[in-house]
């Protein structure tokens, strides 16, 4: 593994005051100045130090006091970075992955799959730990987790103070957040799980989506189901806090008679009922465990008789860019109302599935392609501005049978990069897999910006 200019390696010194040792080339790279006295910092642990200038050290190399690694918990074998905030010199990036609430799930087999977040290690650097929620010590501020080791290119056990930055994959209690935020600041994503009304809220008061999102109401009768279908003929009920399309019904309504569809273990079934009093019964049997809402139905594309959605994947580089880096065409099963692929549907290139559908010119296909991407850039901005900090989103659109895009939904847990692998793309799947750690990156105290940005993961999708 070979690393780029302006990384360091922290090599203990013989002094034992809290002081930092570096080669003035080193200093000015990283606009030090001629500092004598500051602070450092790495992830949650602070520290004043003493800083001395030395021309005989490697200008690679910056030595620090055992006595100061050990109060920071600092590892001494990642390959660093370093920052500099006024008085302040940020070793790092230190970034956490949460991906777990117990520390036992945590298997050797499952450290080995997690390799797959460090594969552009030679481009992000620093200290990258994985933790579980049951390891963290709220008193102390202390994690017991695992840190990359790039030399022997695994996962290290050890102690170390909370990181400058948290990407997590599990749900969080508020209590929880709140205490990250405490310690660390707004510097955790996805940090807001939110679900398909609190979305619709958000965006019908947005001048330039609103008209982009299928019209929206809670369930609360079966009144509400009737008032819907007299106005659009096909609607969706749909779970609110639903995923990949689990617990969602079609109804249409067509001469007084009410046709209910639904796909359930694999299977499509529907329910048909001749009278508004069967429906009515049948909504209150059916609707009345959960929280859902009734959505106007969209006539998307389709193809075999299958419905085609589009699973755009965006992610936020080390800039604080949002990057559409995958467009993945997903056709439902035949006769499906829905698309997703874990309910019987199948993936596929969107320039593929376009092709089939709606034209075999080129350039009609991939101007196509461009208002899709824009179009999914255009609501993850829309998303910030609403006080969300995320750093990769899974948002699903829809085209209509008359070119018009829609809104469909926004996976904002952790949108699973194995799409890529539905379209044979091994390739995109490590770009799914590793762009968020850029994000976290940029969180941590080490933006990046410039020409040279998209090279430090190759998303030419």
């Amino acid at each position: 593994m070979s690393f780029g200019k302006n990384v360091i390696t922290i090599k203990a010194s013989a002094n034992s005051d809290s002081e930092i040792v570096m080669h003035p080339k080193q200093a000015d790279e990283i606009k030090l100045g001629r500092k004598k006295r500051g602070f450092i910092s790495f992830g949650s642990q602070k520290q004043y130090i003493n800083i001395l200038m030395n021309n005989e050290i490697s200008p690679d190399n910056v030595l620090i006091s055992p006595k100061l690694m050990a109060e920071l918990h600092l590892p001494d074998y990642p390959i660093y970075e370093m920052s500099v905030d006024k008085n302040e010199i940020i070793i790092g990036p230190y970034i956490g992955l949460l991906v777990s609430e117990n520390d036992e799930k945590l298997t050797v087999s499952r450290m080995k799959r997690t390799l797959a977040y460090v594969r552009e290690y030679s481009k992000l650097h620093g200290a990258i730990i994985v933790f579980a929620l049951n390891k963290v010590d709220k008193t102390n501020r202390l994690i017991e987790g695992y840190c990359y080791n790039p030399i022997k290119n695994y996962w290290q056990k050890g102690i170390f103070p909370y990181p400058a930055s948290i990407y997590r994959s599990i749900g969080l209690s508020d209590q929880w957040k709140n205490h990250f935020l405490s310690v660390s600041g707004d510097k955790i994503f996805n940090n807001h799980y939110f679900g398909k009304w609190e979305m619709y809220q958000w965006f019908s008061q947005d001048s330039e989506l609103n008209h982009h999102i299928p019209y929206t109401v809670l369930y609360e009768s079966p009144q509400d189901v009737f008032n819907l279908l007299e106005r659009y003929k096909k609607i969706y009920i749909k779970p609110v806090s639903g995923l990949r399309g689990h617990g969602i019904v079609k109804v249409t309504m067509e001469n007084k008679i009410f046709v209910f569809q639904y796909r359930e273990q694999g299977v499509n079934g529907q329910a048909v009922f001749e009278s508004i009093s069967e429906a009515n019964e049948y909504i209150q049997k059916r609707f009345n465990n959960r929280k859902y809402l009734i959505q106007q139905a969209i006539d998307l594309i389709e193809y075999q008789g299958g419905i085609i959605d589009f699973r755009c994947v965006v992610q936020k580089n080390q800039a604080n860019i949002w990057i559409c880096n995958a467009i993945v065409g997903r056709l439902g099963n035949k006769g499906s109302i829905v698309s997703n692929i874990s309910s019987g549907g199948a993936g596929f290139l969107a320039a593929d599935i376009l092709g089939k559908v709606i034209s075999s010119d080129e350039e009609d296909i991939l101007a196509l392609i461009e208002r899709i991407e824009s179009f999914a850039i255009a609501v993850c901005n829309a998303l910030d501005k609403c006080g969300i900090n995320c750093g990769t989103l899974g948002v699903d659109v829809g085209l209509d049978t008359k070119g018009y895009l829609w809104l469909i939904e926004i996976n904002n847990r952790d949108p699973d990069p194995k799409i890529a692998l539905d379209i044979h793309d091994e390739q995109l799947y490590h770009i799914l897999k590793t762009s968020p750690l850029f994000y976290a990156k940029s969180l941590a105290g080490f933006t990046r910006a410039g020409p040279d940005l998209l090279n430090m993961v190759d998303c030419d999708r």
